[in-house]
């Protein structure tokens, strides 16, 4: 039976010109410790998800290396972008052009695999980082919050066309975040309606690193919806499994 793996954040730089390393010791090769754990438990027929922050390119044509990676793996993959991915085009269609075979990229779109429904958004900060000099006001982030709330509910709206109108009960469903869609200490969030509302069991989210990342790993089943960081260094750079499809 097929089984959804979950593995974001992968950083790739094929090309070499941003090694990992330089954040310790831990990210030494991660693209080959990705590539050798994936390949060790995922299958041709099984579904990867990996929602932000795939490569380190800055134009689609700087990506090709990583696409290429992404490419060689088995299974199916399916991205949304993440605060870093500036190779992403604002095209869907010059994004479909670039992308590998049996790879989906959610962007107010959705899609279904094997009856599984999946849909998504980036997400965005709760509050501005001032420790790390951001000037934004809490009216900027309010405002970005508001296009993600936007961007998810259309994507949300994209998964119920393709769900069946002739009485076929309808499958799981699972949504993509790339930033935590809770902020920290918390339960729930604007997103966290929408998500239980459109019937997802998970939310799978990445954007976070380091060995402390504290109260902003929201983690646990709140409301319904089971809600896990998927960060490549979060889960020892090997695919993390979220469940197995029921057949039939």
């Amino acid at each position: 039976m097929p089984r959804i793996w979950a593995l974001s954040d992968l950083h790739l730089s094929t090309s070499g010109a941003k090694p990992m390393d330089i954040f310790g010791d831990h990210w030494d090769d991660h693209a080959g410790q990705m590539a050798a754990n994936w390949d060790a438990v995922v299958g041709d027929d099984d579904i990867v998800l990996t929602p932000g922050d795939f490569s380190w390119a800055n134009k689609p044509a700087e990506a090709a290396g990583d696409l290429a990676w992404l490419g060689s793996r088995p299974g199916h993959k399916i991205l949304v972008k993440g605060n870093h991915d500036h190779w992403w085009p604002s095209s869907q269609a010059k994004l479909a052009a670039l992308l590998p075979a049996k790879t989906y990229a959610l962007k107010k779109t959705a899609c279904q695999i094997h009856g599984v429904g999946f849909f998504g958004a980036r997400g965005g900060d709760f509050a501005p980082a001032t420790r790390y000099g951001d000037e934004r006001t809490m009216a900027d982030i309010d405002a970005w919050l508001d296009r993600e709330e936007h961007e998810l509910r259309l994507s949300i709206t994209a998964l119920d066309a393709l769900a069946p109108n002739d009485g076929t009960p309808r499958g799981p469903r699972i949504a993509l975040f790339h930033y935590p869609p809770i902020p920290p200490g918390r339960q729930s969030s604007r997103f966290t309606t929408l998500i239980r509302d459109a019937g997802a069991s998970h939310c799978i989210y990445g954007h976070l690193h380091g060995r402390e990342v504290g109260a902003a790993k929201v983690e646990g089943t709140f409301d319904g919806v089971t809600y896990r960081c998927a960060s490549c260094d979060q889960i020892g750079f090997a695919p993390t499994l979220v469940l197995e499809i029921a057949s039939g």
